[in-house]
């Protein structure tokens, strides 16, 4: 339980938070191991996903349709999980809409107990992985510098925060059969990319808060890329003044990065590592 500096495929050092042997990024160990012990109300409602794969979309979504508010700037890193302490996150008013990028063992305890209603979403892993090598160079907190070529190797072995996006992606698939009683809504990136209006109904529906039509038009609007980097993009900057957390927020970008070798790398190890696990992921819209 210590800040560790992990060196990719060509030396280049991230730094992370290792805790009872799975890695974060850099926050507190109190934090960290206070997630399991969080107070749970009946209200809560979770937003579960690997990085880089919408979590600040969707909860914006759900933030609007459970509030009904169009006018508040609210970051979701207000009610993550895994750097807001528990006293902190207590004092938020009902619903809280929490976020984490945990495993479904390393939820609150009080998730279990409460049926509390869970909104998952998945992302095609290629264009997650070109995403965290963005995130991870331009969050000054990682002091990483590496070249994308390195990182490729480092990301595929799971040495990053929150392990094995394999690992996380079959714990998560799984969860239909490993917790049956929490009610969970999945949200895939590229369906949400190709037409919002679909899973913003869905997430309405799910989440028993069903709006008019007119709003939905307006919850697509305020949660557009454009939007929420406009609204959002400055909270969390780089050391260029670039947003962090607001890159691309595209489908396919992937193939700007991905060298031919590296992607038949991808996919042999994809069919290795998920074998028995049937995700289908759209890798262009």
């Amino acid at each position: 339980m210590s800040v560790v500096k992990v060196p990719d495929a060509g030396g280049d050092e991230i730094k992370l938070l290792e805790v009872d042997g799975h890695l974060y990024p850099p926050s507190s160990v109190d934090v960290i191991r206070g997630i399991r012990d969080l107070p749970i109300r009946d209200d809560d409602v979770f937003v579960c996903a690997y990085p880089k794969c919408g979590t600040h979309w969707v909860w914006e979504m759900a933030r609007l349709l459970l509030s009904s508010d169009t006018e508040a700037v609210i970051e979701k890193d207000e009610l993550m999980l895994e750097f807001i302490g528990n006293d902190v996150i207590e004092k938020f008013p009902s619903p809280r809409i929490l976020n984490t990028h945990c495993l479904v063992e390393q939820l609150p305890r009080g998730v279990f107990e409460k049926k509390c209603k869970i909104i998952y979403i998945l992302r095609n892993p290629k264009d997650m992985a070109v995403s965290y090598y963005h995130h991870h160079k331009k969050l000054r907190v990682y002091e990483y510098n590496g070249k994308w070529e390195n990182y490729f190797p480092f990301l595929m072995d799971g040495k990053v925060d929150f392990g094995s996006f394999f690992t996380y992606l079959k714990d998560w698939a799984a969860i239909g059969t490993t917790h049956p009683e929490l009610p969970t809504l999945t949200l895939v990136y590229e369906d949400l990319k190709e037409d919002p209006l679909p899973g913003i109904r869905k997430l309405a529906k799910f989440l028993n808060c069903e709006k008019s039509e007119e709003y939905y038009l307006k919850v697509k609007e305020l949660t557009s890329f454009k939007k929420m980097k406009a609204a959002k993009g400055t909270i969390i900057q780089a050391t260029d003044g670039a947003s962090v957390m607001y890159r691309k927020g595209e489908v396919g970008d992937w193939k700007n990065h991905f060298t031919v070798a590296q992607n038949e790398i991808f996919d042999r190890t994809y069919k290795e590592k998920m074998a028995g696990c049937d995700i289908k992921f759209r890798y262009t819209v």
